[in-house]
């Protein structure tokens, strides 16, 4: 199957451990690496990185790779540099915003997190509520299509609504909520919209300032990146946030925006990384013009469309075979799945599936709210699959394959 503006066995190509001839399925809970993101991190480690801050070549070299890094962060949601924040993961960075942003809350104040939330992005959330005495309600999963309906954010969001939580895309699902109606809700209400990317950078263009977030993470592992992550913010709110950084680890008042919210050290060695994963997506489409945003824009949705079109043969697939349960059925979804197989542990589908040379994901997903309505949580959990650019439709069948062997 191919694309306009998508060359898959070109972009097959990208990447190394593809050559092993193992289907790669786990999607963006284990998304692989190109050969360009490896060759990046070694030579960055052959360099013998610093951290910045000193006047030595070193050092001053690795001021450039996070320099470059901001940038690429920044072209790859359409912001800007200066509001990028950078940290070794999603989690330090939730971490540390949740101690900024609690720091004035007071008795009563309420917070808006969903059950499509993330692990990471949720608990730093719940136990700043617990500390402050401040009220959680909860966005709900509808059950039967998997969607995170966005009505109910009118009975949730009022005048003691601090923070609102979405995800852009689950990792289990693929649900995309409108999440430019709840932040317009939740800015009527001075209520700040924090945004977890989760695996759309791989299918869609990000755009902060459509999807209307004040800030928007990102991790690089989702796209084929290295243990990195950024969260950006609209601009100029690092500079409104409240609260002192001097009680903080790695808070430094001298330091400039956005520096200065940045837990030290920086995983300098892997910045360059972050760089070249981002320029991987913009280089998918082999005739994309213009700077790098546009080629993002441009490559990024060329491939979504890949996989857009691939995905029906693995969803129909996968509803048609006995004993398999699909979670959710939504209508905005990106090219992932998570489902079940009766009288199947996760990891007994995921060995049987190993042996069949495909990979799919069956160990933590950090979804524990997701799976737990869902009922998964009883049974192990559940198989985690998904497309990404380089996937062939021959890889899909594999897969289906396997899995009618399995419940036969």
């Amino acid at each position: 199957m191919e694309v306009v503006g998508v060359d898959v066995a070109r972009v097959r190509g990208l990447y190394p451990t593809l050559a092993t001839g193992t289907a790669q399925l786990d999607g963006a809970f284990a998304a692989l690496q190109p050969e360009s993101v490896i060759r990046a991190i070694i030579a960055a480690l052959r360099s013998a990185p610093a951290q910045p801050g000193s006047r030595s070549s070193r050092s001053q070299n690795s001021a450039t790779r996070v320099l470059r890094a901001r940038r690429a962060a920044a072209d790859l949601v359409g912001g800007r540099a200066e509001d990028v924040v950078l940290a070794d993961s999603t989690v330090s960075l939730m971490l540390r915003f949740t101690a900024l942003l609690s720091s004035d809350w007071q008795l009563g104040d309420e917070i808006v997190l969903s059950r499509l939330d993330a692990d990471f992005a949720m608990r730093p959330w719940l136990r700043a509520a617990r500390g402050r005495g401040v009220v959680v309600r909860w966005a709900e999963v509808d059950l039967e299509t998997g969607e995170l309906p966005a009505w109910q954010y009118e009975a949730l969001i009022g005048r003691r609504t601090r923070i609102v939580t979405v995800s852009l895309a689950n990792a289990a699902t693929g649900m995309v909520p409108d999440i430019r109606a709840i932040a317009d809700l939740a800015h009527q209400h001075g209520a700040l919209v924090i945004v977890d990317a989760g695996v759309a950078p791989a299918y869609v263009p990000l755009d902060l300032a459509e999807l209307g977030a004040d800030l928007l993470a990102v991790a690089a592992p989702a796209f084929g990146g290295p243990t990195v992550a950024a969260l950006v913010a609209r601009p100029g709110l690092l500079d409104e946030i409240p609260g002192s950084l001097d009680n903080l680890p790695g808070g430094l008042d001298g330091l400039p925006t956005p520096q200065r919210f940045e837990v030290l050290p920086l995983p300098i060695e892997l910045l360059d990384g972050l760089t070249a994963a981002v320029d991987h997506l913009a280089d998918l489409d082999e005739h994309a013009t213009g700077g790098r945003r546009e080629r993002l824009v441009a490559s990024v949705t060329a491939a979504g469309e890949y996989t857009r079109h691939l995905y029906p043969r693995l969803d129909d697939g996968l509803r048609a075979i006995s004993g398999v349960t699909v979670l959710g059925a939504p209508h905005r979804t990106l090219p992932v799945a998570a489902f079940t197989v009766a009288g199947r542990t996760p990891d007994e589908v995921g060995a049987f599936l190993h042996r069949h040379n495909i990979s799919a994901w069956t160990g933590p997903s950090g979804m524990s709210e997701l799976l737990r309505a869902f009922g998964a949580d009883e049974l192990g959990g559940a198989v985690f699959v998904g497309l990404m650019p380089h996937t062939a439709a021959a890889e899909v069948d594999q897969l289906l394959d396997a899995l009618r062997a399995l419940s036969a």
